[in-house]
């Protein structure tokens, strides 16, 4: 089905940049895209890794397309997008922020990678409606709410009017498919794992980051906990404060 409405804004375009036989694959999070990771993507890059940035499927174009998809499609496409980058590198490692961060942990409980990262992964939200989605979509597959905020660059602003200005009952329930799911996985996850958090973070619990910590099976990990960010961790205001502590995982450092 065609949305003649819809358009992909260049800041939802995926990112790729070529590396050196190192990659490094970036899952952003429900609602977002890959302009999420644009500033530590550039940044790994510069290091050497090569970087592959995906947009899931239904993100960054418009809320009719967001409605189409589901938990099934998001995971295909990290998948795809894993095995391409794995075709070309030697050595694959996965960052995930939030819903990405749960799509993270499902792949690495299959695909084993040397080094995962997960940013405010959300196998836990503070919302406890999420537990009620798959009876609310029933009866609303969206719903306004009430959105202050303003961004001055036109892509920005068009993603907030098309997916941050609404609650979807119908794709929160997708997401917490996902996050059942990633809490089953976390306990077969050996990859050497950096669990990261922010303090001001509205969305997903300290809750969330210690089950990931004390879950998971790798021998060496590390849990950071940043004080000034709020959930989007890679493009906050310690972005490069965390970026510099992703690539020093990255790198073994």
């Amino acid at each position: 089905m065609n949305f003649p409405r819809c358009k992909t804004v260049e800041k939802s375009l995926p990112i790729f940049l070529k590396g050196e036989n190192e990659g490094v694959l970036f899952i952003h999070g429900y609602t977002g895209s890959p302009h999420d990771f644009e500033y530590m993507a550039k940044e790994v890059n510069r290091v050497g890794f090569t970087v592959s940035v995906p947009r899931l499927p239904g993100h960054g174009t418009c809320g009719e397309d967001f409605l189409m998809t589901t938990a099934r499609d998001w995971l295909r496409r990290v998948f795809d997008a894993y095995y391409d980058l794995k075709a070309i590198c030697d050595r694959v490692h996965v960052v995930g922020l939030s819903m990405g961060g749960v799509i993270a942990l499902i792949l690495a409980s299959q695909m084993n990678p040397p080094k995962l990262v997960t940013l405010a992964a959300a196998t836990h939200v503070f919302d406890k409606r999420i537990v009620l989605t798959p009876l609310l979509k029933l009866f609303s597959k969206k719903m306004p709410r009430k959105s202050t905020e303003k961004y001055e660059d036109p892509g920005i602003e068009y993603l907030r009017k098309e997916y941050w200005s609404y609650n979807w009952p119908k794709q929160a329930a997708e997401l917490y498919k996902l996050m059942r799911l990633a809490r089953k996985s976390v306990s077969k996850i050996t990859s050497d794992t950096l669990v990261v958090a922010a303090k001001n973070d509205n969305m997903v619990p300290m809750k969330a980051t210690e089950f990931i910590y004390n879950n998971i099976r790798s021998e060496n990990k590390k849990l950071l906990v940043f004080e000034k960010s709020g959930h989007v961790l890679s493009n906050d205001v310690e972005k490069e404060d965390v970026t510099k502590a992703v690539i020093e995982w990255l790198k073994g450092e």
